[in-house]
């Protein structure tokens, strides 16, 4: 899969942008086929090493995604393969982040996509919302 990733904190420059493998769930993990992102402070801030937070190497960038679920861990129930979602959670405290092709998140930080809500406006704003 493709994603953005680093191989420890740095600036900007450091970011390299290539092939991963594609991760797999844990036990109560999904697999999600990331549909869209968005950039925040917080994902510079992670990136350089000013926000300190178990980071393993290679390390993939991004907090938020909007995406569709392809596969569950075995104690993953509350979503089946297709079911839209999104979360805001990735990226830190050693879950790797959402800027690929593919992210694995925790079952308890992964959200419904409400149907009449555009997915982008969504990825938009789901982490400035969750900071006010």
């Amino acid at each position: 899969m493709r994603a953005a990733y680093v191989t420890g904190p740095g600036p900007a420059e450091s970011i390299r942008y290539g092939e991963l493998p594609v991760p797999l769930p844990g036990p109560t993990d999904y697999l999600v086929r990331v549909a869209a992102v968005a950039a925040n402070p917080v994902d510079t801030f992670v990136r350089s090493g000013a926000y300190q937070t178990p980071m393993p190497s290679p390390f993939v960038t991004g907090r938020d995604l909007v995406g569709e679920v392809v596969a569950a861990g075995p104690g993953a129930t509350a979503y089946s393969p297709g079911h839209k979602v999104w979360t805001n959670s990735l990226g830190h405290a050693g879950r790797q982040g959402s800027f690929c092709e593919y992210a694995v998140a925790p079952a308890d930080r992964l959200y419904p996509l409400p149907p009449d809500l555009d997915p982008t406006d969504l990825v938009a704003a789901a982490h400035p919302a969750a900071s006010a």
